[in-house]
């Protein structure tokens, strides 16, 4: 916002701005997802289309946009080889927006997020790593559901409609990929997304 630019705002000043920059982020996120869950269900799905563009490039242009709003936060970028292929870049970007938001929410704030692409024959890879707290057994089967919450403190505090990730999912599906989680206490967890450089060559 260009209000933060001011050099004569003093602390109560911008924390007031964050707080309603935060308000509006969320309310635009619950729209945005109100309308994606609408199409998936009753659309036949998320529509998407194809471009050739480097993957690799949008991850990092998005990881640049978390860190601004989560000043406080370390979010560490690798990639390894070639990002090209055709992808809706728009929908990829909601896909990566969604995974950091979800691991920056729920992972140790100590403890930095890990993002790697990784390019295989005809396929990239991204995952996204967090440390901190795992996710519950019970939740794991139901995490890619729409409207279903986790369990636990984070259940209370944090705000949603619980769609995040069904759209991470949904967008994913419709590019002809995968997304799976793995969780554990020693580990952490790492959301893992395969998707193929072309339409037609499944993950």
């Amino acid at each position: 916002m260009l209000l933060l630019r001011r050099s004569d705002l003093d602390e109560a000043a911008r924390k007031g701005i964050d707080r309603i920059r935060n308000a509006t982020g969320r309310a635009d996120r619950m729209i945005g997802d109100l309308l994606d869950f609408t199409q998936a269900r009753l659309g036949g799905g998320i529509p998407i289309h194809r471009k050739p563009a480097d993957l690799n490039e949008l991850v990092r242009v998005v990881v640049e946009e978390v860190r601004l709003a989560n000043p406080g936060r370390r979010i560490d970028v690798t990639t390894v080889g070639s990002g090209a292929g055709e992808w809706d870049t728009d929908r990829l970007a909601q896909v990566v927006t969604n995974l950091l938001s979800n691991a920056l929410r729920y992972g140790a704030e100590d403890a930095p997020v890990r993002v790697e692409t990784r390019a295989e024959d005809g396929v990239l890879e991204l995952n996204v790593h967090n440390a901190g707290e795992p996710i519950h057994p019970d939740v794991l089967p139901i995490l890619f559901q729409p409207m279903k919450r986790g369990t636990g403190r984070e259940q209370a505090t944090t705000r949603g409609l619980g769609l995040g990730l069904y759209i991470v999912d949904r967008i994913v599906h419709a590019h002809e990929g995968t997304v799976t989680v793995k969780s554990s206490a020693e580990e952490g967890t790492t959301f893992s997304v395969r998707i193929p450089r072309h339409a037609g060559r499944h993950a």
